[in-house]
């Protein structure tokens, strides 16, 4: 049976300006308001205003009692998310051409509420990072598909030398091949010691996570796949502070609970034959 308390109706139902207005109204009066005192605050003629109260009404958004309309606890929930939609505006036409590789209806409801801003290119993203972190991280974590010639040449260009304490990456065996085969392979372990970097091995991930602290800040990079399901790495999703962060930290940190540990050697580092056949075993395990 389909249920009455719908909140995508709900939402639909305040693509209306005047619902809109009438429902910030009624959530701002202690008491409620009758009818001919809502016409009045709003100048809305009778008969408009009685079929958009009763629109609200329909949909749970206002309560009617003893002729006085009323806000209810529906009505701050939903109200909330809408907010939090229109803070969304300036990303919609990328989501709209875009994948979110995450199924989970509170870990969706997080991300809508965690202050996304569009970074339009690589070297903007770039840009940004170096403008809030100190020439040393005390930690970065990866999870992820790789773009490796395209980091390497981005990160070479804008001179990204910062010192990382501490370096956890999480991946495929495909990109942990990938990673072996390229030219510059010691590159991406030259900012950290050995001995703080941590990899793991998963079967799948279709998206991209940067995440990056210090004593101060925390921010986070997401790169999602585009409608054919390829990760676009032109384009991101930037994050900054601890409350916009937690979701990403604890889809990191999710993933890395379902992960198999590579333990890395000097050894696998400097044979990458080696490396290779290692990464072999672990993924038939």
């Amino acid at each position: 049976m389909k249920s009455s308390w719908n909140i995508n109706e709900a939402l639909a139902c305040l693509k209306s300006e005047k619902r809109v207005s009438i429902l910030k109204l009624l959530l701002e009066s202690e008491k409620g308001l009758y009818f001919n005192e809502i016409a009045e605050k709003l100048s809305i003629i009778p008969s408009t205003l009685e079929y958009h109260l009763k629109n609200l009404v329909k949909h749970k958004l206002i309560s009617h009692s003893d002729k006085v309309y009323l806000k209810n606890a529906y009505s701050q929930v939903i109200w909330n998310i809408y907010l939090n939609l229109l803070k969304l505006n300036p990303i919609i036409p990328y989501l709209n051409t875009h994948n979110i590789p995450f199924n989970d209806p509170a870990l969706l409801l997080r991300f809508m509420v965690s202050n996304p801003i569009l970074v339009p290119d690589l070297v903007s993203m770039l840009d940004a990072m170096k403008n809030i972190i100190k020439p040393k991280i005390s930690k970065f974590r990866i999870a992820g598909s790789f773009n490796l010639e395209l980091e390497e040449k981005l990160m070479r260009f804008n001179s990204f030398d910062t010192r990382m304490e501490e370096l956890e990456i999480i991946s495929t065996y495909e990109n942990y091949q990938k990673l072996l085969s390229y030219n510059s392979f010691e590159y991406f372990f030259s900012f950290t010691k050995m001995e703080n970097i941590k990899l793991f091995l998963v079967k799948e991930c279709n998206f991209y996570i940067g995440i990056g602290e210090d004593l101060d800040e925390i921010f986070g990079i997401l790169f999602l796949p585009d409608i054919s399901n390829e990760i676009d790495f032109h384009k991101a999703l930037f994050f900054r502070g601890k409350k916009n962060t937690n979701w990403l930290s604890e889809t990191f940190e999710s993933l890395k609970k379902e992960a198999k540990r590579i333990t890395l050697t000097e050894g696998l580092i400097k044979n990458k034959g080696l490396f290779s056949k290692y990464l072999d075993e672990l993924n038939r395990k």
